[in-house]
């Protein structure tokens, strides 16, 4: 897919910093919570892929209708949450127009939700591979969310400079994610969230110790 190509400037800029996210953690951790804290939702450019319809966005409900979104937009403004059957094929389309989307003069967020549905363990499909890679070059803040890190592709563990971990359910995700952010598992499951008034959650940035933090409501 290409789109039509409005700015003439390069499309890439390897200066760039990396800005892309992992966000795990189980239903009601503060995923949400801390996305909206760092995230503006009315920036003019901001693309999710969101099967449980959890953003506030202007919504798409066919590969197709993204298309043709995606042709008419090009490197212009462009707010759309896409909700479509989460499986691979449909997932590696939508990864694809992202991709082309994306320009180092027009920054853009983008959002992959539940990517755990979408993506296997082993190597990333070719599109969104290609995402994770290089959206940083293209002025792209690229986050991934999962409930199930264990069983979500490990390309983009390794192109993300910021990891956030809130509660997990099982151990098998606390294992995991206590590895990947260098703490105990006891650290990881000391998090205590207070439905409505606070949630706890550890973060950690590149190869820095984790922290614990907190966001008060």
């Amino acid at each position: 897919m290409r789109v039509k190509k409005t700015a003439t400037v390069k499309r890439q800029d390897p200066s760039l910093p990396n800005e892309n996210m992992l966000i795990v953690g189980a239903s009601g951790s503060g995923k949400s919570a801390f996305l909206r804290e760092k995230i503006d939702f009315k920036q003019p450019r901001i693309i999710a892929w969101d099967p449980e319809e959890d953003y506030q966005l202007p919504r798409i409900r066919s590969i197709k209708a993204f298309l043709a979104l995606a042709k008419k937009t090009g490197f212009g403004p462009i707010r759309v949450a896409v909700t479509v059957q989460p499986n691979e094929e449909n997932f590696e389309r939508w990864a694809g127009i992202v991709f082309e989307l994306c320009h180092a003069a027009a920054p853009m967020t983008i959002l992959a939700d539940e990517i755990a549905d979408v993506t296997r363990v082993s190597k990333a499909s070719p599109y969104w591979g290609q995402l994770c890679r290089k959206v940083r070059k293209y002025a792209g803040r690229l986050c991934a969310i999962t409930q199930r890190p264990q069983e979500a592709d490990k390309t983009i563990m390794n192109q993300v400079e910021y990891t956030w971990c809130g509660a997990l359910k099982t151990q098998a995700s606390a294992k995991y994610m206590a590895a990947e952010m260098g703490i105990s598992v006891q650290e990881l499951q000391d998090i205590k969230n207070i439905p409505r008034k606070q949630i706890q959650y550890w973060i950690r940035k590149g190869t820095d110790a984790a922290k614990r933090e907190t966001i008060t409501f």
